[in-house]
């Protein structure tokens, strides 16, 4: 067990208490669920990061501000905010955001937090929105280091940080605070678009250990965790850079050996059995595959294909995938609105992604289907449980998109 020491330890508090209040740190279970993330010490920034302000947001939702001196702020320096809104049913919906990704080499990245919760598909307030009556905690995407940074990095060596990858004290503070306004959920579902979706591969152990005894169903939609298995250093070296080396285990040496994250996801499925996991992508997404691994689309279809088999053999009744034809990027957001909101300027595309921008399509629940079968029902029938009707769907090779010929 690594060295580790939140400032207030209580034992059992947050699961027994008649009245939860506030997250309060506490010391799990050897060898429970819970424990992985706390073994690891990615718990340290849980229960410690005060809300500064909070106040009503538009249709429904509450703002929760916190100060950039307490550890979390978005790439830049700017200021992080967590956003939720409560429904009339005790399910949660946890929604990472998506935005990209920056290292030393590359920054294609969301760099502040929206004033308020973007409409999308599983976000806005209409029937069709499968989780319309959850309630609601939305955690915006602007570390640009899939959730799971805690590093500062002065690039030009000036002495001052370039880039604030502080995914992990964000994520914790959004966590700690969607826990103060909804503590006893019967069931959470975990969705992650894009750079959100490799978030959640990581975001899982917290989640837990936030709320152990709770099922949790994650969709992870665009990031399932494919990256660079002919290149194993690429994810290794990122990981190190972004200071995100406590999310894999001690004990899980060949989690990313392989150069994917995959290995993260079946390492979750093996230790916990109340999650299950949805896999959602198509089969060249070009953003992915494209703009930031830059890998043919070809090799990007059979790495999704043969990282995706193993852990769905390893958890056949657990993991299940949607991969549907083509090259669309993402089928939770229905609008690029949803990843950029009204602060354009906030958007940071390098001058090689700019050309590629007209090749990028975001699908939607309503309308993305892979064998026939739409995603929306599909989605709704795998977060209940009927896995008859959520069957595990692998579309057939579709023709290579232009961009990629």
């Amino acid at each position: 067990m690594k060295s580790f020491a939140p400032a207030l330890v209580v034992l059992g508090i947050a699961a027994c208490s008649s009245d939860p209040g506030p997250f309060v740190p506490y010391v799990p279970e050897p060898g429970s669920p819970e424990s992985v993330a706390y073994d690891n010490g990615i718990t340290r920034y849980l229960g410690e990061v005060p809300v500064v302000h909070s106040y009503p947001g538009n249709a429904r939702t509450k703002i929760h501000e916190f100060s950039v001196d307490d550890g979390p702020q978005c790439l830049r320096g700017s200021e992080f905010r967590a956003i939720t809104r409560a429904g009339s049913r005790s399910e949660l919906l946890i929604f990472l955001q998506g935005g990209g990704a920056c290292w030393s080499d590359f920054c294609f990245a969301i760099t502040t937090a929206p004033p308020d919760m973007p409409e999308t598909d599983l976000l806005k307030l209409d029937p069709a929105n499968p989780f319309e009556t959850y309630d609601l905690l939305y955690v915006p995407y602007c570390d640009a280091s899939l959730f799971a940074g805690d590093a500062d990095i002065d690039d030009d060596g000036d002495g001052t940080a370039d880039r604030i990858h502080h995914g992990l004290a964000n994520l914790s503070a959004g966590l700690t605070a969607g826990y103060d306004e909804f503590p006893r959920p019967s069931r959470i579902v975990l969705v992650g678009s894009s750079g959100g979706g490799f978030g959640t591969i990581l975001a899982v152990f917290l989640v837990r250990y936030v709320y152990p005894d709770v099922p949790i169903v994650v969709v992870n939609d665009a990031g399932v965790g494919v990256a660079h298995p002919e290149d194993p250093a690429f994810v290794r070296d990122l990981i190190a850079e972004w200071g995100a080396g406590d999310f894999v285990p001690d004990d899980c040496a060949d989690c990313i050996a392989d150069g994917n994250v995959t290995r993260l996801v079946r390492y979750a499925l093996d230790r916990d059995p109340e999650v299950r996991v949805a896999a959602l992508t198509s089969e060249y997404d070009f953003v992915i595959s494209n703009v930031f691994l830059k890998v043919p689309a070809e090799a990007f279809r059979a790495s999704v294909i043969a990282a995706t088999d193993e852990v769905h053999a390893a958890h056949p009744d657990r993991y299940h995938r949607f991969l549907w034809p083509g090259d669309a990027h993402t089928a939770t957001l229905g609008a690029l609105s949803a990843f950029v909101g009204v602060d354009v300027a906030g958007v940071e595309i390098p001058q090689e992604a700019l050309e590629g921008l007209g090749n990028i399509r975001l699908e939607s629940i309503h309308t993305v289907t892979t064998r026939g079968v739409l995603l929306a029902p599909w989605m709704r029938a795998f977060v209940d449980g009927r896995l008859d009707e959520a069957p595990d769907l692998v579309a057939d090779p579709g023709p290579l998109p232009p961009w990629a010929q």
